[in-house]
Protein backbone atom coordinates (compact mmCIF):
# COMPACT_ATOMS: atom_id res chain seq x y z
CA UNK A 1 0.00 0.00 0.00
CA UNK A 2 1.42 3.35 -0.69
CA UNK A 3 0.25 6.44 1.08
CA UNK A 4 1.71 10.10 -0.68
CA UNK A 5 1.89 13.22 1.67
CA UNK A 6 2.71 16.76 1.40
CA UNK A 7 2.62 20.15 2.80
CA UNK A 8 -0.29 22.15 2.91
CA UNK A 9 -0.27 25.75 2.64
CA UNK A 10 -0.93 25.82 6.39
CA UNK A 11 2.51 23.63 6.96
CA UNK A 12 0.25 20.81 7.94
CA UNK A 13 0.73 16.94 6.26
CA UNK A 14 -1.89 15.82 4.26
CA UNK A 15 -2.68 13.08 1.66
CA UNK A 16 -1.75 13.66 -2.15
CA UNK A 17 -2.26 11.49 -5.25
CA UNK A 18 0.84 12.84 -7.15
CA UNK A 19 4.05 12.56 -7.21
CA UNK A 20 5.86 15.72 -6.78
CA UNK A 21 9.01 17.76 -5.07
CA UNK A 22 8.87 17.32 -1.10
CA UNK A 23 7.02 14.09 -1.40
CA UNK A 24 6.78 11.99 1.61
CA UNK A 25 6.00 8.56 0.60
CA UNK A 26 4.95 5.41 2.77
CA UNK A 27 4.69 1.91 2.04
CA UNK A 28 3.23 -0.63 3.95
CA UNK A 29 3.70 -4.11 2.99
CA UNK A 30 4.39 -3.28 -0.69
CA UNK A 31 3.77 -5.54 -3.60
CA UNK A 32 6.89 -5.81 -6.23
CA UNK A 33 4.69 -3.80 -8.78
CA UNK A 34 4.23 -1.27 -5.86
CA UNK A 35 8.52 -0.83 -5.37
CA UNK A 36 9.20 -0.73 -9.00
CA UNK A 37 6.75 2.22 -9.49
CA UNK A 38 8.35 4.58 -6.35
CA UNK A 39 11.97 3.47 -7.54
CA UNK A 40 11.28 4.21 -10.77
CA UNK A 41 9.66 7.80 -10.08
CA UNK A 42 11.81 8.75 -7.58
CA UNK A 43 15.20 7.19 -8.97
CA UNK A 44 16.02 5.55 -5.69
CA UNK A 45 17.53 1.61 -5.49
CA UNK A 46 15.54 -0.96 -5.75
CA UNK A 47 17.44 -2.13 -2.97
CA UNK A 48 16.82 0.42 -0.55
CA UNK A 49 13.05 -0.74 -1.03
CA UNK A 50 13.99 -4.35 -0.51
CA UNK A 51 16.37 -4.13 2.12
CA UNK A 52 14.00 -3.15 5.46
CA UNK A 53 10.98 -5.54 4.38
CA UNK A 54 13.74 -8.45 5.33
CA UNK A 55 13.04 -9.21 8.60
CA UNK A 56 16.65 -10.52 9.95
CA UNK A 57 17.85 -6.82 8.67
CA UNK A 58 19.71 -5.00 11.03
CA UNK A 59 19.63 -1.46 11.92
CA UNK A 60 21.97 0.45 9.46
CA UNK A 61 22.68 3.77 7.60
CA UNK A 62 23.68 3.60 3.70
CA UNK A 63 24.91 6.29 1.32
CA UNK A 64 23.90 6.03 -2.45
CA UNK A 65 26.09 7.92 -4.36
CA UNK A 66 24.54 7.55 -8.07
CA UNK A 67 21.17 8.50 -6.41
CA UNK A 68 22.48 11.15 -3.85
CA UNK A 69 20.20 9.36 -1.32
CA UNK A 70 20.65 7.79 2.07
CA UNK A 71 19.14 4.93 3.48
CA UNK A 72 18.77 4.74 7.48
CA UNK A 73 17.24 1.75 9.03
CA UNK A 74 16.08 1.67 12.11
CA UNK A 75 13.93 -1.17 14.64
CA UNK A 76 11.63 -0.57 16.39
CA UNK A 77 8.93 -2.87 18.98
CA UNK A 78 5.45 -4.58 17.81
CA UNK A 79 3.56 -7.13 19.01
CA UNK A 80 3.97 -10.75 17.76
CA UNK A 81 1.21 -11.96 16.05
CA UNK A 82 2.17 -15.91 16.78
CA UNK A 83 2.13 -15.75 20.26
CA UNK A 84 -2.41 -14.66 21.19
CA UNK A 85 -2.02 -15.91 25.27
CA UNK A 86 0.09 -12.68 26.20
CA UNK A 87 1.40 -9.69 24.84
CA UNK A 88 4.97 -10.84 23.47
CA UNK A 89 6.86 -8.21 20.97
CA UNK A 90 9.50 -8.35 18.52
CA UNK A 91 11.45 -6.09 16.61
CA UNK A 92 10.60 -4.75 12.94
CA UNK A 93 13.14 -2.86 10.33
CA UNK A 94 11.51 -0.15 9.20
CA UNK A 95 13.62 2.09 5.99
CA UNK A 96 13.82 5.73 6.02
CA UNK A 97 15.23 6.90 2.39
CA UNK A 98 15.84 10.67 2.37
CA UNK A 99 17.08 12.87 -0.45
CA UNK A 100 17.20 16.27 -2.03
CA UNK A 101 13.68 16.24 -3.16
CA UNK A 102 11.84 13.12 -1.46
CA UNK A 103 11.11 11.10 1.74
CA UNK A 104 10.31 7.78 1.45
CA UNK A 105 9.59 5.04 4.44
CA UNK A 106 8.89 1.84 4.07
CA UNK A 107 7.76 -1.49 6.39
CA UNK A 108 6.82 -5.17 6.48
CA UNK A 109 4.22 -4.52 9.05
CA UNK A 110 0.97 -1.64 9.41
CA UNK A 111 2.30 0.34 12.38
CA UNK A 112 1.24 3.63 13.88
CA UNK A 113 4.78 5.20 14.05
CA UNK A 114 3.61 8.01 11.45
CA UNK A 115 0.59 8.75 13.17
CA UNK A 116 2.74 11.50 15.58
CA UNK A 117 4.40 13.11 12.50
CA UNK A 118 1.52 13.15 10.31
CA UNK A 119 -0.54 15.29 13.33
CA UNK A 120 2.53 17.74 13.07
CA UNK A 121 2.52 20.90 11.65
CA UNK A 122 5.91 19.93 10.11
CA UNK A 123 7.95 21.35 7.14
CA UNK A 124 9.00 17.93 4.50
CA UNK A 125 11.81 19.61 3.21
CA UNK A 126 13.36 19.31 6.67
CA UNK A 127 14.53 15.75 5.71
CA UNK A 128 17.29 15.43 8.29
CA UNK A 129 14.64 16.54 11.08
CA UNK A 130 11.99 14.19 9.95
CA UNK A 131 14.58 11.47 10.16
CA UNK A 132 15.35 12.27 13.90
CA UNK A 133 11.48 12.50 14.79
CA UNK A 134 11.19 8.87 13.59
CA UNK A 135 14.09 7.61 15.17
CA UNK A 136 12.77 9.91 18.83
CA UNK A 137 9.48 8.26 18.50
CA UNK A 138 11.11 4.96 18.19
CA UNK A 139 12.93 4.74 21.36
CA UNK A 140 9.96 6.77 23.33
CA UNK A 141 7.92 3.73 21.83
CA UNK A 142 10.68 1.44 23.14
CA UNK A 143 10.18 3.24 27.04
CA UNK A 144 6.56 3.00 26.64
CA UNK A 145 6.63 -0.66 26.05
CA UNK A 146 9.39 -1.53 28.74
CA UNK A 147 6.91 -0.06 31.34
CA UNK A 148 4.28 -2.56 29.97
CA UNK A 149 6.51 -5.35 30.17
CA UNK A 150 7.30 -4.99 33.28
CA UNK A 151 3.73 -4.01 34.97
CA UNK A 152 3.22 -7.71 33.37
CA UNK A 153 5.81 -8.97 35.29
CA UNK A 154 5.33 -7.24 38.46
CA UNK A 155 1.32 -8.94 37.80
CA UNK A 156 2.95 -12.75 36.83
CA UNK A 157 5.78 -12.50 39.82
CA UNK A 158 2.61 -11.82 42.53
CA UNK A 159 0.89 -14.45 41.22
CA UNK A 160 3.57 -16.69 41.43
CA UNK A 161 4.29 -15.83 45.09
CA UNK A 162 0.26 -17.73 45.66
CA UNK A 163 0.59 -20.59 43.07
CA UNK A 164 3.61 -21.87 40.64
CA UNK A 165 1.95 -23.23 37.51
CA UNK A 166 3.50 -23.69 33.74
CA UNK A 167 0.93 -20.73 32.04
CA UNK A 168 2.99 -18.04 33.98
CA UNK A 169 6.53 -19.69 33.31
CA UNK A 170 5.65 -19.32 30.01
CA UNK A 171 4.82 -15.70 30.74
CA UNK A 172 7.71 -14.96 31.76
CA UNK A 173 9.63 -16.75 29.14
CA UNK A 174 8.12 -14.56 26.77
CA UNK A 175 8.97 -11.44 28.28
CA UNK A 176 12.55 -12.22 28.42
CA UNK A 177 12.21 -13.19 24.50
CA UNK A 178 10.72 -9.24 24.33
CA UNK A 179 13.77 -8.71 26.05
CA UNK A 180 16.44 -10.10 24.31
CA UNK A 181 14.45 -8.66 21.01
CA UNK A 182 14.72 -5.23 22.47
CA UNK A 183 18.40 -5.58 23.94
CA UNK A 184 19.70 -6.04 20.34
CA UNK A 185 17.61 -3.75 18.30
CA UNK A 186 18.38 -0.70 20.79
CA UNK A 187 22.15 -1.99 20.52
CA UNK A 188 22.09 -1.79 16.84
CA UNK A 189 19.71 1.58 17.11
CA UNK A 190 22.53 2.99 18.91
CA UNK A 191 25.15 2.21 17.08
CA UNK A 192 23.17 3.99 14.03
CA UNK A 193 22.32 7.25 15.95
CA UNK A 194 26.05 7.94 16.47
CA UNK A 195 26.99 7.04 12.85
CA UNK A 196 24.31 9.90 11.48
CA UNK A 197 26.11 12.56 14.07
CA UNK A 198 29.41 11.36 12.05
CA UNK A 199 27.70 11.41 8.58
CA UNK A 200 27.95 14.02 5.82
CA UNK A 201 25.24 12.75 3.69
CA UNK A 202 22.80 14.53 6.37
CA UNK A 203 22.82 17.87 6.72
CA UNK A 204 21.93 18.76 10.68
CA UNK A 205 21.56 22.13 11.25
CA UNK A 206 21.78 23.36 15.31
CA UNK A 207 17.95 22.56 16.73
CA UNK A 208 19.00 19.19 15.07
CA UNK A 209 21.61 18.47 16.35
CA UNK A 210 19.76 19.16 20.03
CA UNK A 211 17.62 16.53 18.98
CA UNK A 212 20.12 14.43 18.16
CA UNK A 213 20.81 14.60 21.75
CA UNK A 214 17.46 13.80 22.88
CA UNK A 215 17.05 11.06 20.29
CA UNK A 216 20.47 9.63 22.42
CA UNK A 217 19.49 10.30 25.57
CA UNK A 218 16.10 8.47 25.01
CA UNK A 219 17.75 5.10 22.87
CA UNK A 220 20.32 5.27 25.92
CA UNK A 221 17.64 5.49 28.50
CA UNK A 222 15.76 2.30 26.57
CA UNK A 223 18.86 -0.04 26.64
CA UNK A 224 19.52 0.96 29.92
CA UNK A 225 16.30 0.20 31.28
CA UNK A 226 15.79 -3.55 28.95
CA UNK A 227 19.61 -4.52 30.93
CA UNK A 228 17.86 -3.98 34.18
CA UNK A 229 14.81 -5.68 33.62
CA UNK A 230 16.55 -8.63 31.89
CA UNK A 231 18.60 -9.12 35.06
CA UNK A 232 15.74 -8.89 37.48
CA UNK A 233 14.17 -11.62 35.27
CA UNK A 234 16.99 -13.78 35.25
CA UNK A 235 17.38 -13.52 39.16
CA UNK A 236 13.71 -14.22 39.43
CA UNK A 237 13.86 -17.27 36.94
CA UNK A 238 17.04 -18.63 38.88
CA UNK A 239 15.08 -17.96 42.37
CA UNK A 240 11.82 -20.13 40.59
CA UNK A 241 13.88 -22.91 39.06
CA UNK A 242 15.88 -23.11 42.94
CA UNK A 243 12.45 -23.19 44.05
CA UNK A 244 11.09 -25.60 41.98
CA UNK A 245 14.19 -28.07 42.60
CA UNK A 246 13.74 -27.48 46.31
CA UNK A 247 9.99 -28.28 46.04
CA UNK A 248 10.94 -31.47 44.16
CA UNK A 249 13.45 -32.72 46.43
CA UNK A 250 10.66 -32.22 49.76
CA UNK A 251 8.23 -34.20 47.45
CA UNK A 252 10.80 -37.21 46.16
CA UNK A 253 12.17 -37.39 50.16
CA UNK A 254 7.90 -37.80 51.17
CA UNK A 255 7.57 -40.26 48.87
CA UNK A 256 11.06 -41.78 49.64
CA UNK A 257 9.64 -42.15 53.70
CA UNK A 258 5.89 -43.43 52.74
CA UNK A 259 8.02 -45.77 51.04
CA UNK A 260 10.03 -47.07 53.89
CA UNK A 261 6.94 -47.43 56.17
CA UNK A 262 5.12 -49.07 53.80
CA UNK A 263 7.78 -51.92 53.21
CA UNK A 264 8.26 -52.47 57.04
CA UNK A 265 5.00 -54.17 57.94
CA UNK A 266 5.08 -55.91 54.30
CA UNK A 267 8.68 -57.25 55.28
CA UNK A 268 7.07 -58.37 59.09
CA UNK A 269 4.46 -60.45 57.89
CA UNK A 270 6.49 -61.70 54.85
CA UNK A 271 9.06 -63.19 57.71
CA UNK A 272 7.12 -64.50 59.62
CA UNK A 273 5.17 -65.78 56.79
CA UNK A 274 7.71 -68.29 55.47
CA UNK A 275 7.67 -72.31 56.20
CA UNK A 276 10.81 -72.38 58.51
CA UNK A 277 11.42 -72.81 62.44
CA UNK A 278 10.48 -69.57 63.94
CA UNK A 279 9.43 -68.38 67.22
CA UNK A 280 5.44 -68.71 67.59
CA UNK A 281 3.76 -64.97 67.28
CA UNK A 282 -0.23 -64.49 67.56
CA UNK A 283 -1.46 -62.11 64.66
CA UNK A 284 -1.18 -59.40 67.49
CA UNK A 285 2.27 -59.96 68.44
CA UNK A 286 3.15 -59.66 64.85
CA UNK A 287 1.51 -56.53 64.23
CA UNK A 288 3.36 -55.25 67.72
CA UNK A 289 6.30 -56.68 66.15
CA UNK A 290 5.83 -54.35 63.28
CA UNK A 291 4.78 -51.48 64.85
CA UNK A 292 7.65 -51.67 66.97
CA UNK A 293 10.31 -51.64 63.75
CA UNK A 294 8.57 -48.88 62.48
CA UNK A 295 8.41 -46.66 65.53
CA UNK A 296 12.61 -47.69 65.81
CA UNK A 297 12.49 -46.52 62.51
CA UNK A 298 10.68 -42.98 63.00
CA UNK A 299 12.95 -42.18 65.75
CA UNK A 300 16.24 -42.72 63.68
CA UNK A 301 15.33 -40.73 60.73
CA UNK A 302 13.65 -37.99 63.03
CA UNK A 303 16.68 -37.75 65.04
CA UNK A 304 18.57 -37.53 61.84
CA UNK A 305 16.24 -34.53 60.59
CA UNK A 306 14.78 -36.03 57.67
CA UNK A 307 11.50 -34.56 58.62
CA UNK A 308 12.71 -30.89 58.45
Amino acid sequence: MITTYINSEEGTIIKTEKYQTNNWVNLVMPSREEMEEVAEAFEVPIEFLEDPLDPEEGARIEYDEDSNSTLVITDFPVLDKNIRQTESYITVPIGIILSKGYIITICSRENDLFNKIVNLTFDLRMKSRFLLEVMLTVATKYNNTLKKINRERIKIEANLRHSLTNKQLYELMEIEKSLVYFLTSLTANGDTIKKIFRSRSLKLYEEDKELLEDLMIENTQALNTTELYTRILESITGSYSSLIANEMNNIMRILTLFTVFLTLPTLVFSFFGMNVDLPKLTWYGTIAAALTLMLVTFITLYKSKMFK
